[in-house]
Order: structure tokens, then C-alpha cells, then sequence
């Protein structure tokens, strides 16, 4: 995100540059062709990466208040993005975010609203969405009708002591989410029971992703603890992995989301 820039990672740990996003890309997405969408946060736009620059997916300056975040795209091309105002606290901060639909029409419009600073998204293989609202301590649910609003919002899971950021789904319908600034992923289970933890000492959760050929890979995004080296846009990104007993839900062992600082 600070670098400006989206990474490709193999699983030898080789990084190659996949474009230069000055922007700050936040959240990615793959379209159900393969292309990769991507939210780039300061311009409030939904680019498309394809074999050529970057292209505009849509245009979202006149619904978002504040920047993008994350972004998630369902099966049928519909793109999901979160925004919100990072300065905006209290009353405000809810005023301000919303979850925002583009549809592969062109069409745009916001769905969700009245939410505390939402972050990571997820589309679960019910068709639900996920929403992680971070400093509300819990992950909302929503039903994707068929023509993309989002209905029967409800809360999945509470947390005590712990703001949920970059989140998954996996085959037993149970969520993997990074604990903001801890060093701590968990996975929890509708209603709020959290099942394992992951810990990783002296770095903060940032995202994480169930992936590899059996979808038992936990990819975990972590950044250095010392949050004094951001200013200076310190590389202390890295990705770890380890192994989970149940895979990811079907239909998500593509990498949907991450991120990078």
C-alpha cells in the first residue's frame, strides 16, 4: 500500500511487481475472467488490471467518504468495496463508512451503511457477505440478493479484546481474522467461539488468505510491531504460512484479498 505497488508471490517466496499503483492499492479481487480489480484508495476507484495499464472499473468518488479499503468480488462480477473516513471518530466515523457495489454494468450504487469503520471483506459460499468492523469489535453478515444489495444484516461474531481486520472463510463456514495491532490470528465460528489461534511474537496481523493445492495453507500477512516505522515507510511486510486441519470453502482458495504496507 505505501510502496504504491501489487505484488505477485509464489510459493518458492519469489516477489514479482505486477503494477505500479501510485495511489495506494488496497484491497484485490478477481473478476470471474481472471482479471484482477484492485481499490485504489486515494482516487476512489475500482482499477482493472489486465494485460495492458490499468484500466478504470468504476468510479466511486461521488459515493465514498473517505478512501477505499478492502474489496471482494463475487462469482457473478459483482464487486464489493469498503470506505470510510479514518479521521472521523464517534458518530461521525459511522456516518461516514459504507460498503459500495459495482456492478459489471457500470452500475454503482452503496449498499450497507451506518457501519464502525469497516475493513476486511469476505463472500462466503452461502452467498453472504462478511464484513470485519474493526474498531466495533465484530464481524457483520449480510445476504447477497440476486441483483447485489446486501439484506438480514446480522452480527456473525462478537469479540472481547480484539478488532477483527483481514478475514476468510473456511469449508466448515468458520472465519479466520487478524486481531488489529495483536499479534494474533484467529478462526471463529458463527456466534463467537473462537476454536485456534495463530500466534506470531513481535509483528502485528494485518491479513490472511487459505490457499495451496489443498487449501490447507494459511497465508498470514504481518508487519513489523513497531508501528514508529511506517512514517518512514519501512518494508517490514512479510508473509508466513502454516498448516490448518480444515481447508478453505470452495470456490475461495484463489487469493481474493490481501494486502501489503
Amino acid at each position: 500500500m505505501r510502496a504504491g505497488k501489487i505484488f505477485r508471490i509464489d510459493l518458492d517466496g519469489k516477489v514479482t511487481i505486477v503494477a505500479d499503483v501510485p495511489s495506494r492499492p488496497f484491497g484485490l479481487g478477481f473478476l470471474p475472467d481472471g482479471d484482477l480489480l484492485v481499490a485504489s484508495m486515494t482516487q476512489r476507484l475500482i482499477l482493472k488490471l489486465g494485460a495492458d495499464k490499468p484500466t478504470i472499473h468504476a468510479d466511486l468518488t461521488d459515493l465514498a467518504s473517505g478512501y477505499l479499503r478492502d474489496l471482494a468480488v463475487a462469482r457473478d462480477g459483482n464487486a464489493y468495496v469498503t470506505s470510510f473516513d479514518a479521521d472521523a471518530a464517534g458518530p461521525d466515523g459511522f456516518a461516514s463508512a459504507r460498503v459500495l457495489l459495482a456492478m459489471p454494468d457500470g452500475n454503482i450504487r452503496s449498499v450497507a451503511d451506518n457501519i464502525a469503520h469497516p475493513n476486511g471483506l469476505a463472500i462466503t459460499s452461502s452467498h453472504e457477505l462478511l464484513v470485519a468492523e474493526t474498531p466495533g469489535n465484530r464481524l457483520l453478515g449480510f445476504k447477497i440478493d440476486s441483483d447485489g444489495a446486501l439484506l438480514h444484516r446480522k452480527v456473525f461474531a462478537n469479540f472481547e479484546g480484539m478488532s477483527p481486520l483481514g478475514i476468510c472463510e473456511d469449508a466448515e463456514g468458520a472465519v479466520w481474522a487478524a486481531a488489529a495491532r495483536q499479534s494474533l490470528f484467529v478462526r471463529v465460528q458463527q456466534g463467537g467461539r473462537i476454536t485456534h489461534r495463530v500466534h506470531v511474537p513481535g509483528r502485528h496481523a494485518v491479513a490472511r488468505q487459505l490457499g495451496e493445492q489443498d487449501g490447507r495453507t494459511l497465508f498470514c500477512l504481518t508487519v513489523a510491531a513497531n508501528l514508529d516505522d511506517y512514517p518512514n515507510r519501512q518494508q517490514t511486510a512479510r508473509v508466513e504460512a502454516t498448516a490448518v486441519d480444515v481447508p478453505g470453502a470452495v470456490g475461495s482458495l484463489r487469493l481474493a484479498e490481501t494486502r501489503s504496507h
